[in-house]
């Protein structure tokens, strides 16, 4: 079976030899047949739409599942069979060009081709030994957008949360969002407005906690001529991060907003509604602060009509493999070779405690990226990553038991031998541990020679 008879590049006789070809392309490569059906598309065009694992040959452009920013443009520009370059935000949150191409010119568009900016621009900048400080970001500039669709089917926490929250917003009800620091509320939130929103809806982000009183005014409520945050957010949402911080003097105000969908100004009213979706976040206690009378109650039953609280990250464990490889992916777009996670980290990532939550797990694999090849022992990297006082233990965050002995020697040696097991469990050996936990192997040796109460 011949797939094209007069291909511009190479001839071919199968379709396994034409998707082999365009795998050599760095770049993603769709070709279309002359009615604009998909005939073969190369792996990189499948990572960069998200489409890995979906068959794509022989379905239009429209009807591929692709839910990517610009994407629509695409199937437009190529249905009318114009040249045209497109701007699309890929996998991940990555900036893409689309270049729609004709095999012949007076022909119709055949031939989608996708680059990678940033990968693109990092490597001219190598070629051309460009160092200028707008040519270089470190790793933590660069964005992963959270995979929620394989977030959900990991984690039935996850699912719940999103679940609720989507009803929620569905019904105009406005929606607090509490959890620890680190745990993605932002990106919750961002999720939840698009699934509601048209792409070109403003999604506005007030940092509650970064200025000032008379500074946070303005920049909410506008003045002197300039357009404040909620201006910007009309037909779309605002999204009040960490909002326990705003302040005390400026949550009347705001409150005023809520009740009335009104905008005050410079101290009088603006009677003009505002058409504006909002979402708020916090890792602070609202309903603490109201007791003590630093957040009003008032405001706080406006804001949480419904409050979802989202699990730290060590409540969902199987969601560490599945974002180590997602921040993986991100990073190796900089890398000459992928990033091999080693195994046995990963299983002890998959015990860890991450009192920094998904923020903390992106900066280890961050950190990882740079340090791995320079690693003498797997050992050293691991405990440069991860400090031992963290390693997460079957003591941790345990109460005493109501059988307990009450003797302080009795519990701490109970407690020692807990978390030398474990680091013996982990690092794989007794000598291991004693680096790991920074003590001498002759203390490792004494205190697991000691029984414990269960051992008795």
């Amino acid at each position: 079976m011949q797939v094209w008879a007069e291909h511009p590049l190479f001839s071919v006789e199968t379709p396994h030899e034409a998707a082999r070809r365009l795998d050599l392309f760095e770049d993603g490569v769709i070709a279309l047949s002359l009615h604009g059906d998909v005939v073969s598309a190369n792996r990189e065009a499948l990572r960069m739409l998200d489409l890995q694992g979906a068959s794509v040959e022989g379905r239009s452009l429209m009807d591929l599942p692709v839910a990517i920013d610009g994407w629509a443009d695409v199937v437009d520009f190529a249905r009318r069979d114009r040249r045209a370059d497109v701007a699309l935000r890929g996998a991940g949150g990555c900036p893409i060009v689309a270049t729609l191409k004709r095999v012949q010119p007076d022909g119709p568009v055949q031939w989608i081709q996708l680059r990678d900016v940033e990968v693109f621009e990092f490597r001219r900048d190598k070629v051309f030994g460009r160092k200028a400080e707008d040519s270089v970001r470190f790793l933590s500039d660069e964005r992963t957008r959270p995979d929620f669709a394989e977030q959900r089917r990991l984690s039935p926490e996850m699912n719940r949360v999103l679940s609720r929250g989507e009803r929620a917003i569905r019904m105009g009800a406005r929606t607090l969002i509490t959890g620890e620091s680190g745990v993605g509320k932002s990106e919750i939130a961002r999720f939840l407005a698009a699934s509601v929103a048209d792409s070109r809806d403003p999604f506005v982000i007030v940092n509650c906690a970064a200025s000032s009183p008379d500074d946070f005014d303005r920049m909410l409520f506008g003045g002197d001529g300039t357009k404040g945050l909620i201006a910007q957010a009309e037909g779309g949402t605002l999204f009040l991060d960490e909002v326990g911080d705003v302040p005390l003097s400026s949550q009347a105000r705001l409150l005023g907003l809520l009740e009335d969908g009104q905008r005050t100004q410079g101290g009088s009213a603006n009677g003009r509604p505002r058409h504006i979706r909002v979402i708020s976040a916090t890792n602070r206690d609202l309903r603490k602060m109201m007791r003590t009378g630093d957040f009003r109650a008032d405001l706080y039953f406006r804001l949480a009509v419904i409050h979802l609280h989202v699990p730290p990250l060590r409540e969902m464990t199987r969601l560490v493999d599945h974002l180590i490889d997602r921040f993986a992916r991100t990073i190796d777009q900089r890398r000459q070779a992928p990033m091999q996670v080693p195994q046995r980290l990963r299983e002890i990532l998959a015990d860890y405690a991450f009192p920094g939550n998904i923020r903390e797990l992106l900066n280890i694999v961050q950190r990882l990226a740079i340090d791995l090849e320079d690693a003498e022992e797997l050992d050293d990297l691991i405990g440069s990553l991860i400090a031992p006082s963290d390693i997460a233990g079957p003591h941790d965050g345990i109460a005493p038991a109501t059988t307990a002995t009450l003797d302080l020697r009795a519990e701490v040696r109970q407690f020692e031998r807990g978390l030398i097991d474990r680091a013996i469990q982990i690092h794989g050996s007794k000598r291991k541990a004693a680096k790991a936990l920074g003590v001498d192997i002759g203390t490792i040796v004494r205190k697991t020679a000691t029984p414990t109460n269960e051992d008795q």
